[in-house]
């Protein structure tokens, strides 16, 4: 599909489709009619007979120059995450930085640590591998988190050996107590969003999953070979996906099954399923159901490939915090994090579920000072955003996160007002050029110039029943005169299920196609 130039923009008002419900300015200029006949090209191609859109787009602080059932509420799926980012940026502040401090609860004699060694959990989304040397955050798209995504970049444990490697340089040889994780900033809880599963923490490493490769056998019948990452002896994966010949009918899909934990709060889980001999690697992720053991486990090892004695404690369940220790003189090594306007990316551009679940737990207990209740905490903060922003504090839908195109923009245009505005556009993904945009829009002239967040939904049965589907964007564009606008455009659609993917990745360049006619077409000039 060829993504609209300005000639092609052009072209396309030769053709007179109509798309119901269009509202304009009173008096629309000759490009803005432009524009409008461009979307309704747009929107009338066949693959959406039968879809409802909605959009609006607009300059800060003014009417919208089109609008497209603007009132009515649709899916927004993931591009709700703009508010889980604004709540942080408005509470937080774009500069704010999370600290993982170590603690020694004992002296030390002769290298010898009479006591425990506590790494105290601030919250840090970014504990792995995805820091950079130049100290930006990697966030590629697809990202690992999701199932069947291979594994993230760089050392999982990169951080901890550099605690690890800071309490060897304090003088410490052996730790005689045990290597504990204070994760009481709020408490850990099991979590599921848009189908990924998780348990939420203080403490995230590696964003609390086990980066798990699969290789198939060389031929049907052989046992296949798994790579686990981190491997630091917290789960043990029993094994019995089995290679099958290739061309064949298809196998067990692949399945954690009958994960247990120990008595130590280590885990025996098994996996099930059937790969084509010769098929490339598989990834199937295991979802970490305890980070702060899992934390502990890491960071003891981190510690003896350093050279300096030490072990985990041999107990399940929460560590006893010890406030009493966390004073400058038993510091020992701390980690402080990129700036937020960097850790929010790894939720704006590849869209984590991991860290948009994460953000709202860790806005709400540092922010909203609400250890016992977190998600409240964010709750309160993100509705005096909304009242600020002069919007509905609990706009009607928002408990199903539908929306309408028309609140989209009235909240970026408030955005647009923040001085934190610089670094928040460029940490949402960028079209035709990194996250969920990359391949969207790559060759357009408006590619590089649009900062969104995608969403994206679906809801339906099995293979042989329809979809309701659902794509999103809202952001701004830059065009090139230096002026802004601000957009929201949505689509819901339902379509058979075999059709389902194919729709979905047709309405996402579409949408790349009309920001790109608002883009070429809808400036100051006009």
């Amino acid at each position: 599909m060829t993504t609209p130039t300005r000639r092609t923009v052009l072209a396309v008002m030769t053709t007179a489709l109509v798309a119901p419900a269009v509202a304009r300015p009173a008096a629309a200029t000759g490009a803005e009619d432009e524009f409008a006949a461009a979307v309704r090209d747009i929107v009338g191609r066949p693959e959406f007979a039968g879809a409802r859109w909605g959009a609006v787009i607009g300059r800060p602080g003014a009417d919208p120059v089109y609008a497209l059932r603007p009132d009515e509420l649709f899916a927004a799926g993931s591009s709700s995450k703009i508010f889980i980012a604004a709540t942080a940026y408005s509470s937080l502040g774009p500069d704010h930085r999370f600290r993982t401090p170590v603690y020694r609860t004992g002296p030390v004699e002769d290298g010898v640590l009479h006591g425990d060694l506590v790494l105290v959990a601030g919250g840090d989304l970014v504990l792995g591998g995805r820091i950079q040397p130049d100290g930006s955050v990697w966030a590629p798209e697809p990202d690992h988190t999701y199932p069947g995504r291979p594994p993230a970049p760089g050392d999982p444990l990169a951080v901890l050996r550099t605690l690890a490697a800071e309490v060897a340089a304090a003088g410490i040889t052996r730790v005689g107590g045990h290597v504990l994780v204070d994760a009481s900033l709020y408490a850990e809880t099991p979590e599921s969003a848009g189908g990924v599963a998780m348990t939420v923490s203080p403490l995230t490493l590696n964003d609390n999953v086990i980066d798990v490769t699969i290789t198939p056998g060389g031929s049907p019948g052989g046992r296949a070979r798994l790579t686990i990452s981190p491997d630091v002896g917290y789960v043990s994966i029993v094994n019995e996906v089995a290679t099958v010949a290739a061309g064949g009918p298809p196998g067990r899909p692949l399945r954690y099954t009958g994960d247990a934990e120990n008595a130590d709060g280590t885990r025996t889980v098994t996996l099930t399923g059937d790969l084509p001999a010769g098929a490339p690697d598989f990834h199937w992720n295991y979802p970490v159901p305890g980070p702060a053991r899992f934390g502990e486990l890491a960071f003891a090892r981190a510690l003896r490939e350093a050279g300096v004695e030490a072990r985990a404690r041999p107990s399940s369940g929460p560590a006893a915090p010890a406030p009493e220790h966390y004073t400058r003189p038993k510091r020992v090594a701390e980690h402080v994090s990129p700036p937020l306007s960097e850790v929010v990316k790894v939720m704006l551009k590849p869209s984590s579920n991991v860290h948009a679940t994460g953000w709202q737990y860790v806005i709400g207990a540092l922010a909203g000072h609400d250890r016992d209740d977190p998600l409240a905490g964010y709750a309160r903060l993100r509705q005096r955003l909304f009242r600020r922003a002069g919007l509905d504090t609990d706009p009607p839908g928002g408990a199903d996160n539908d929306y309408t195109p028309t609140f989209f923009v009235d909240f970026l245009s408030f955005l647009s007002r923040q001085r934190w505005l610089p670094e928040f556009r460029p940490s949402l993904a960028i079209l035709g050029r990194d996250g969920t945009l990359t391949d969207v829009s790559a060759d357009s002239p408006a590619a590089g110039h649009v900062f969104a967040k995608t969403g994206t939904s679906h809801r339906g049965g099995g293979p042989d029943t329809d979809q309701d589907l659902a794509k999103a964007l809202a952001g701004f564009i830059e065009r090139p005169g230096g002026d802004s606008l601000l957009f929201g455009v949505f689509m819901e659609h339902t379509v058979p299920a075999a059709d389902a993917t194919k729709v979905q990745q047709l309405a996402g360049q579409a949408i790349g196609d009309i920001v790109t006619a608002a883009y070429l077409l809808l400036g100051e000039e006009a």
